[in-house]
């Protein structure tokens, strides 16, 4: 069978759960080989039953990089990596510690590093693609959130030195930066929906779907599309708001 868009290999690295489950059964849904890196084991629809998951932390290069090696062995060279794996908590910058900036670096940013790290090494050339998954909050200013904040805010910085450092090498790099989602994750971390959702000029949470048809787009293999950061916000920074 020819290569072609719809029968790429595709890994997301924390793609069992909220956004990056929605991405893998995205990718899936259109016919790619997509890989599942996660500490968390799949569950629930597509995620559960693919044979492509690797219980991989990203904060340990060596689990990536023989998880990588494993994907080599099975399908070849890796089309697109999705560096998905993130964490966030809030706390107010005196009141937190130097252990809660290390974990949420070492999941969001040295992850990302980790990660295109690895896939640099495995993925096919020219032609290869990573996308950053960074956040609203690394652009624009969320109180309470300083560690995660700074944290994304790298990653849009990383997206950009990569994207030039390897344009020559045919490999594309880019992020999206989503506002808040309603997934698990943002309620249990407190979100309200319904509150937060008045605070956006859209009126409501961005839509999980919406941040999925990002992903799908940058990946297009557009070869002028790279170092760019997409954001879905609904509005939130043409109106300067983000509370």
């Amino acid at each position: 069978m020819s290569r072609d868009v719809l029968s790429r290999v595709v890994v997301v690295t924390g793609g069992t759960r909220g956004l990056g489950a929605a991405l893998t059964e995205t990718f899936r849904a259109r016919g790619d080989r997509v890989w599942v890196l996660a500490r968390t084991p799949p569950s629930g629809s597509a995620v559960q039953h693919t044979d492509r998951y690797l219980p991989v932390d990203v904060t340990i290069p060596a689990q990536l990089l023989r998880a990588s090696t494993e994907i080599g062995a099975r399908d070849g060279k890796i089309d697109l990596w999705v560096n998905n794996a993130g964490c966030g908590q809030p706390a107010p910058f005196l009141a937190d510690d130097n252990a809660l900036w290390e974990a949420i670096f070492s999941t969001n940013f040295w992850g990302t590093v980790h990660g295109c790290r690895t896939a640099l090494g495995g993925l096919r050339r020219p032609g290869g693609a990573i996308l950053n998954v960074a956040s609203l909050a690394g652009v624009m200013a969320p109180r309470g959130h300083s560690a995660y904040s700074t944290a994304k805010a790298a990653i849009i910085a990383l997206t950009r030195s990569l994207a030039v450092e390897y344009a020559s090498a045919g490999i594309r790099i880019n992020a999206i930066a989503p506002g808040p989602i309603d997934t698990p994750g943002f309620r249990a971390q407190g979100g309200d929906p319904v509150a937060r959702a008045r605070t956006i000029p859209t009126g409501r949470l961005i839509p999980l779907a919406e941040v999925t048809a990002a992903a799908v787009f940058l990946a297009e293999p557009l070869s002028a599309l790279t170092g760019q950061t997409l954001i879905l916000d609904g509005g939130s920074q043409a109106a300067g708001c983000y509370v």
